[in-house]
């Protein structure tokens, strides 16, 4: 009879065969490894990951991150740790005279709330760091096992234009330049100052652009594709696997930038139109509902959605026909917030997850409460935006005649006054008929070219399974990279570019970064 071994006994075998296959790969791997990967392979949670800095910022004096604050804004490998808001950074600060380091503690979350959450599907997040270094900074340098980078400080904006600034999100194949004219009277009417993020632009439209930011009007800045020119591996790609084309990084630099210099700043897309309510500016509307209440994180307004006409005549541009013409759809969208700077050292896209159950533990005096107090995000009940979802091209022969709604939240009252309407009627005629801006009428486009195919990508991507309830982020990365867009060689783009640099390979983190930003001709209409 053959002896039966307990039945422990196979359990115990595997494990060890297991253990053995595990030894063998992790060995030839190792023994043909190059000194560089095998200094990388270590056992204390973390891997070796590429990070791409945005914008460094140094503050002199921050009314919310203190003295000789350091701010960067970067997209990170989440995996780099296990939890990557534990992973603190080395901050290396000189001047003239002396040298000085510091750790920053990196967080996607602005206080305790973050921005990203840890779970969803996206490799790639915003990731903030902060810390406070020296009187006089000139060097900011990134220090890990004894290995340095150095990387550039970008100067926040001491005087604004306005003391209002709306930050519009990074634009890719854009080529609806009626939606620009929209946004930028009426916000010129109001108050409010645009900083606009070009990643990719049809080239008449960026002219156009460009002659109103000659007249002080907007703000442009080339919105950087990522991109880690050396690396000592392979690397997941990052353009492919961050949410939304990085828009919460673009908006985290604008609200930065003008961090210590703005009043109100306002996070918004292109086509998301804010007519104020029985107020004269958007400064009067948000001061007056913030009511002085220090306790308010930021005002949040709802997306409503409608439908409306375009004409593609430069010289033929009116409010007037956009707003008589639009017709409220059934749907509303995700809703746009608008905030006090100082209240906040990071945002989302749509609004700050930051913004609500952030413990306070000092008054507006800085006397220590007994119990921490919190922040809440205040939702406008008056007043919505006007959100120019589709846009119709329409010959003028085929425009009707019609009232102005009424505001979209139910009131009675009319979406803006006639008479604020016929002023920014009248403002438009005006600059449209500047020479410099009239010679450009032929040369816009007059047809949808890449609208049409965005938008089809897009819902394919992500719209239709969010108007279905089927978005799930911790399965999904909300992203729309490898939309397939066509060039067309009578319809030249301009496109960001810069000088990039990677630095020397670090443990666990190689940054990379870019100098030198400007628009090109020769790449194309590309995300």
């Amino acid at each position: 009879m053959v002896p039966r071994f307990p039945r422990f006994s196979f359990k115990v075998l595997l494990v060890l065969l297991f253990a053995l296959s595990v030894f063998i790969l992790f060995y030839s791997v190792v023994r043909d490894a190059s000194p560089e990967v095998i200094k990388h392979v270590r056992l204390n949670g973390k891997q070796f990951t590429h990070t791409f800095i945005h914008s460094a910022y140094y503050y002199p004096s921050s009314k919310s991150l203190g003295k000789n604050a350091v701010a960067l804004v970067t997209t990170m490998n989440k995996r780099t740790v296990g939890k990557i808001t534990d992973y603190k950074i080395k901050l290396v600060g000189t001047n003239r005279t002396a040298k000085f380091e510091n750790q920053a503690w990196v967080s996607t979350y602005n206080f305790e709330n973050i921005e990203h959450r840890l779970f969803e599907r996206c490799d790639y997040l915003l990731i903030t760091a902060q810390s406070n270094m020296l009187d006089n900074m000139e060097k900011l340098e990134i220090e890990a096992e004894g290995v340095l980078v150095e990387v550039p400080i970008k100067k926040p904006v001491i005087n604004a234009p306005k003391p209002v600034i709306f930050c519009v999100s990074p634009q890719f194949a854009a080529e609806q330049w009626q939606t620009f004219l929209v946004q930028l009277h009426v916000s010129k009417k109001y108050g409010a100052h645009l900083h606009l993020y070009i990643v990719s632009m049809v080239e008449s439209y960026f002219n156009l652009i460009r002659e109103y930011q000659k007249m002080g009007l907007v703000s442009i800045e080339p919105w950087l594709t990522i991109k880690f020119p050396v690396t000592d591996g392979p690397y997941l790609e990052p353009n492919r696997n961050v949410e939304l084309r990085n828009q919460a990084a673009a908006h985290t630099d604008c609200l930065l930038m003008y961090k210590e210099a703005a009043s109100f700043v306002g996070i918004l897309d292109m086509d998301d139109i804010l007519i104020p309510t029985n107020a004269n500016s958007y400064y009067e509307e948000f001061e007056r509902e913030y009511s002085g209440d220090w306790l308010i994180s930021a005002l949040h307004y709802d997306k409503y959605d409608y439908k409306t006409i375009k004409v593609g005549d430069l010289g033929s541009q009116s409010l007037s026909a956009i707003v008589k013409n639009a017709e409220r759809l059934p749907t509303k969208d995700t809703g746009k917030s608008f905030l006090r700077p100082e209240r906040f050292n990071s945002t989302w896209s749509h609004w700050s997850r930051a913004a609500e159950k952030v413990p306070i533990y000092f008054d507006e005096n800085g006397e220590r409460l007994k119990e921490p107090v919190f922040r809440k995000l205040k939702t406008i009940s008056n007043n919505g935006m006007f959100h120019l979802k589709n846009m119709y091209l329409k010959s003028l022969d085929e425009l009707k005649g019609g009232e102005i709604p009424l505001n979209p939240t139910g009131q009675l009252a009319k979406m803006i006054s006639d008479n604020h309407l016929n002023e920014i009627d009248e403002d438009m005629k005006k600059m449209l008929s500047l020479p410099r801006i009239a010679q450009l009428a032929d040369t816009l486009p007059q047809e949808e070219f890449y609208m049409p195919i965005i938008f089809n990508c897009y819902n394919q991507s992500f719209y239709h399974l969010r108007d279905t309830n089927q978005m799930r982020p911790n399965i999904l990365c909300v992203n729309a990279y490898s939309c397939d867009l066509p060039q067309r060689e009578d319809m030249p783009c301009v496109h960001s570019d810069a000088t990039y640099h990677s630095g020397p390979s670090m443990w666990p983190i190689t940054y990379h970064f870019a100098t030198n930003a400007f628009f090109s001709r020769d790449i194309g209409c590309y995300q």
